[in-house]
């Protein structure tokens, strides 16, 4: 299970937060000499570098968004190495938002390996395509996207509204209208997730009979629309000035 993996590599983030700011204080006396503090900041550098990637392996996993974590990740560490000389108490405030958000982020994943498990097959009908305030961008291939969307069940539920958050190749992200395959949890309908690697059933699908070349420029339009390069509204002039050419 994947919340098996993130709880175990958050234990070891913890550790790797905790740990160097608790022995670089022990060797930084408030007079020490030279090689003492250099040993200290030694180990805070190692610290850091060895915990970001940590969380780094943690963000390829996570089928939830972890911005949240990338600001405690970059930030906390300094703040307990800091603090640590200073205030055991101080560490333990840095611990307790470390634990906080490992916890969030386990429960949060636990879910969608129950979903996984346990879900109902559905389709969702894209209803609308929310841009994110900031850059959504994972990697440089991918991005987060919210959708509102319209969820239509296989045992003939009515179709009601909700939300969904996931990850997308470039050219690939869903538009209004288009239909993907999901999973639907049945303790939380609101709850959905698409199904990996099942095809988006496209609204306005690309002809059959275009020649390779302009199905390429097709794509690089999507891909630049999907990076924030080009609004809705030039994507839709660019792709039908191409597909009318």
């Amino acid at each position: 299970m994947m919340s098996r993996t993130i709880a175990a590599l958050a234990a070891l983030w913890l550790m790797l937060i905790i740990v160097p700011a608790l022995v670089a204080a022990r060797l930084l006396p408030v007079a020490g000499d030279t090689a003492h503090k250099g040993w200290a900041v030694g180990i805070w550098l190692a610290g850091y570098v060895a915990q970001f990637l940590v969380f780094r392996a943690i963000s390829r996993r996570s089928p939830r968004p972890v911005g949240r974590g990338w600001v405690i990740a970059s930030t906390v560490p300094w703040a307990a190495d800091w603090t640590a000389p200073l205030s055991r108490w101080a560490v333990a405030v840095c611990a307790a938002i470390v634990i906080g958000y490992a916890v969030w982020l386990v429960v949060a994943v636990y879910r969608v390996d129950r979903l996984r498990g346990a879900g109902l097959r559905g389709s969702a009908v894209v209803l609308e395509v929310i841009r994110p305030t900031l850059n959504g961008v994972v990697t440089k291939d991918s991005a987060r996207r919210a959708l509102r969307v319209s969820i239509e069940r296989d045992d003939s539920t009515t179709p009601y509204e909700t939300r969904l958050t996931a990850t997308f190749v470039f050219g690939e992200i869903p538009e209004t209208r288009d239909r993907l395959a999901v999973l639907i949890d049945p303790a939380d309908p609101q709850h959905v997730e698409p199904i990996p690697d099942e095809p988006i059933e496209r609204a306005a699908p690309v002809p059959e009979d275009i020649d390779a070349e302009t199905a390429e420029q097709l794509r690089k339009f999507a891909t630049m629309r999907d990076r924030g390069d080009l609004t809705d509204a030039e994507f839709a002039t660019a792709k039908k000035r191409l597909l009318n050419q």
